[in-house]
Order: C-alpha cells, then sequence, then structure tokens
C-alpha cells in the first residue's frame, strides 16, 4: 500500500499529518459500519464515498482500496491488543495467575468496545489479498503467544495445570472473542457480568488445584 510521500516541515507537516490520519480513520470507521450492515462484497466504494461525505475521487487520497480499509479496520483492533502486552503494570506482574487475570479483564474490555470490527475480522478476513491476510494472522498468532507464556510460566510456577498450554492458549483468544461472535444471545448480561464470568470461567479451566 504506497502513497506519495507528505512533505512539509516543523509542526506543519506533523498537523497535517494528524488531520489526514484523523480523516482518515472516520472513512474506516464509517466503513466498517456499512461491511458489517450489507456485507464487505456488497459495499462499494462509491457507498463509502456517499456515508463519508467524501467525494470518491478525493477519498482515494485517505484510501488506496476497499482491501485497505478492511485491512485498517484490523488494524484498529490489533493496536489496543498489543497495547496490554506492552503495558508493565500487566506485564511486570510477577503472580502468573494475576497476570492473567489483568489480561482478561483488558481483552474483554476491548472485545466489547471493538464488536462490530471483531465480528468483521472472523466473518470477512478471507476477502484480504493474501499477504495481507498473512500479517493478520501472524499478528493474531502474536497475540496468543503472549497468552501462552503466561500459561507457561504459570506451569512452571505450579500455579496452572493443563495438559497443552498453546492449544489453551487459542482457546483462551476464542474465548476473549465470545461477546462479538454471540452477542445476539448474551444481551441479558451486563458488560461487567459478563467480563467477570468469562474471567472466572477461564481461570475456573487452569488453576492449579
Amino acid at each position: 500500500m504506497r502513497r506519495k510521500k507528505e512533505t512539509g516541515s516543523g509542526s506543519a507537516a506533523a498537523e497535517k499529518c494528524s488531520v489526514f490520519q484523523k480523516r482518515r480513520m472516520q472513512i474506516v470507521k464509517k466503513a466498517t459500519r456499512l461491511f458489517a450492515k450489507k456485507g464487505y462484497a456488497q459495499t462499494s466504494m462509491r457507498e463509502i464515498s456517499k456515508a463519508t461525505g467524501i467525494d470518491l475521487s478525493n477519498l482515494y487520497y485517505f484510501i488506496e482500496s476497499k482491501e485497505e480499509i478492511l485491512f485498517r479496520v484490523f488494524e484498529m483492533i490489533h493496536r489496543p491488543e498489543s497495547s496490554v502486552f506492552e503495558n508493565q503494570a500487566i506485564m511486570g506482574l510477577e503472580d502468573p495467575a494475576e497476570q492473567l487475570r489483568a489480561v482478561i479483564r483488558e481483552m474483554m474490555r476491548f472485545s466489547i468496545l471493538y464488536k462490530d470490527e471483531v465480528l468483521l475480522l472472523y466473518r470477512e478476513s478471507k476477502q484480504l489479498p493474501k499477504k495481507l491476510l498473512k500479517e493478520i494472522l501472524a499478528r493474531e498468532s502474536g497475540f496468543i503467544r503472549h497468552i501462552e507464556s503466561i500459561l507457561r510460566k504459570g506451569l512452571e510456577k505450579k500455579a496452572f495445570a493443563m495438559e497443552d498450554p498453546a492449544f489453551t492458549a487459542g482457546l483462551i483468544a476464542y474465548e476473549l472473542s465470545l461477546y462479538p461472535l454471540r452477542s445476539w444471545n448474551l444481551k441479558h448480561y451486563s458488560q461487567a457480568d459478563l467480563i467477570r464470568r468469562v474471567e472466572r470461567h477461564i481461570m475456573g479451566a487452569v488453576l492449579a488445584t
């Protein structure tokens, strides 16, 4: 995804870049709603242009293609996911059980906040070109490896008990996406209750008795 290099210097260039990024994010969010409502394949760039109020020719200044929009939807999800594992307040915890609990809570909050985007990821990722799909899957695998490392640390400290930490990490990652994937029959739970129940279920499955 190549784009003409921005010109300018100092604060003016930084401000121009900030405006550009903000406008592009607005386009991505509007397009996400259309993808969720109509489906990715059924949504045209002309419809995205109409929804954003940006002329079609100008739209291509911010976004090169529909595929780029979908890719940036996934980036929008992965950015907060990555921030969890860069948070020293969480990753610096010595107790693996407390560390896993903190990760579950944060990831569940993001999962609820980005419900439509997470569902879109599961439903439409196959629409991406192979190169971009490979990058998305690599990021997802990295996320699962972070969880696996916490599980392995818990096994070493005899805080956790499980047969296969890699398999368990995959199951945990899927369970953290429970709300976006099953929100239609989870509406009677409050967000706080849902987070608490998912945390209790995961911890009950991994804690050593």
